[in-house]
């Protein structure tokens, strides 16, 4: 009988996480502060009560000077759903040998990606199973690149904060990572004309009470304004994104929860509005 998704055991990365912390001699906030998340999120993690995503466990490994490929697909494993019971099991038979589980979770220097299996039998067991490990973590989920996907699996670029999307010849080097969402989360529309954004803490401004810090907004190019929807707005500081109204010839840009200063940006005529608004909401994916 096959076991759920959740019972399925993989090394356990809170218990590494905390291991090479505690080796680096970090406290809980310096781990924060280097991967660019809160105190309480990493203790989360690190007592296995929270899951991160991808790209926070990336972030984490980043952090600690470890490998981002198994840290993704810890994570990844983790979220996965019944369509990928094969490969997680897969992972399962690569991941559950004693002598893995315990050099993943004892914070040690794992083989990196390529080693050559040569050495002792202990070893070349370690570069074996590190390298079945990353062979299944890159058929889980493709990396950074929209190509490839499964029919039912959309690619969306995030952006680094403050990018313009432009056009797709402008891309280049300006995205942060990639969003792979069931393609029933975006109705009708072309998967070439989305972007997306990750919340940040400036980015609270206007977006307090709407989304919070790690959460990702996607968004259709172009689009009308109205209050209710988040727009991603062109000014003289790069994207801005925010609710909007329009007031005669000028776009307010409206402050968050508990906020009360305006920005505002320039809208003359229909055409420069058109140009101003890169684009609007569709799909807000909480962290």
């Amino acid at each position: 009988m096959s076991r759920p998704a959740a019972e399925i055991p993989i090394p356990s990365l809170p218990a590494r996480i905390r291991n090479r912390r505690i080796q680096l001699g970090l406290t809980g906030g310096e781990l924060a502060e280097r991967a660019g998340i809160s105190t309480s999120y990493v203790s989360l993690i690190e007592t296995g009560a929270k899951v991160p995503d991808a790209e926070v466990a990336a972030g984490l490994a980043r952090a600690l000077g470890d490998d981002e490929a198994l840290y993704r697909a810890w994570a990844r494993a983790a979220r996965l759903g019944l369509d990928d019971l094969v490969l997680l099991r897969e992972l399962e038979r690569v991941a559950r040998t004693p002598a893995y589980s315990s050099l993943v979770e004892s914070g040690q220097e794992l083989p990196p990606s390529g080693a050559s299996a040569a050495g002792t039998g202990e070893e070349a067991e370690g570069v074996d199973l590190s390298a079945r490990l990353r062979d299944v973590a890159s058929r889980l989920m493709p990396e950074r690149s929209a190509g490839g996907l499964r029919p039912d699996v959309v690619g969306i670029p995030v952006l680094a904060e403050g990018a313009d999307p432009g056009g797709p010849a402008s891309r280049a080097g300006i995205v942060k990572d990639w969003l792979f969402l069931d393609r029933r989360l975006i109705g009708k529309d072309d998967p070439r004309h989305l972007f997306a954004y990750e919340v940040t803490a400036d980015a609270m401004k206007h977006l307090g009470g709407l989304a919070a810090p790690g959460d990702r907004i996607v968004f259709r190019q172009g689009g009308a304004v109205a209050p209710d929807r988040i727009c991603a707005v062109r000014t003289g500081a790069g994207i801005v994104i925010a609710r909007v109204l329009l007031r005669g010839e000028v776009l307010l840009l409206l402050p968050g929860a508990g906020g009360s200063d305006f920005d505002t940006v320039a809208a003359r005529d229909p055409e420069t509005r058109s140009t101003t608004v890169a684009g609007t909401h569709v799909l807000l994916i909480r962290h």
